[in-house]
């Protein structure tokens, strides 16, 4: 049931996510391999911060995401472009997180810096507990685009309930750190005149 209905989620957010592109940018597919709740990279800047004094719950991070080609910005591509994303990750713990939001890519040459800003659900499965469904989850990414248009990259992200764990439920908010590789593809290089 939770995976027909994560599966319906990720379909939904494809048909929005999917809409017709502006100034020529393709509707991105994307697969990433990762370490969730990883310790050996802590930026400990802003948001990408994580209690090293409890325990942690290692585990190997999936994640499947559509990268929409429209651009929200009226401003010339030069400034970047503001897209719709989307994502579904499973870790091989059975943690599940389901959510949409934004990303502000900038690109010099086939070079792309794209941070992102997705709240979503999570639902723990056997790993690590975030204390409270409603997880943010920001990113920021550095990749490659080849002449196809698809891409290359590396990632950190962050997942975090901005402490209403601990407003709602007197609970922590322990976050968790995720490093991630990533490979998109345009839309239509599996689904031609879309």
């Amino acid at each position: 049931m939770q995976i027909r209905n994560a599966c319906l989620a990720v379909g939904s957010l494809l048909a929005v996510t999917s809409a017709p592109a502006l100034a020529g940018d393709p509707t991105l597919l994307g697969v990433g391999l990762g370490f969730f709740d990883e310790t050996f990279l802590d930026p400990r800047i802003a948001f990408f911060k994580v209690d090293y004094n409890r325990p942690h719950y290692p585990a190997t991070d999936m994640r499947f995401e559509v990268h929409g080609g429209y651009n929200f910005l009226p401003t010339p591509e030069v400034y970047g472009r503001l897209h719709p994303t989307a994502g579904i990750e499973v870790t091989s713990a059975a943690g599940t997180w389901i959510g949409a939001g934004i990303a502000y890519d900038v690109n010099y040459g086939p070079l792309h810096f794209t941070p992102k800003f997705e709240p979503g659900v999570f639902m723990p499965g056997d790993g690590k507990r975030l204390n409270y469904p409603l997880e943010f989850r920001t990113q920021i990414e550095l990749s490659y685009e080849f002449s196809d248009r698809s891409r290359f990259g590396v990632a950190i992200s962050h997942l975090s309930n901005a402490q209403l764990a601990e407003k709602v439920y007197n609970k922590p908010n322990p976050g968790a750190d995720i490093i991630s590789i990533y490979y998109r593809f345009p839309l239509d290089a599996w689904f031609p005149g879309s």
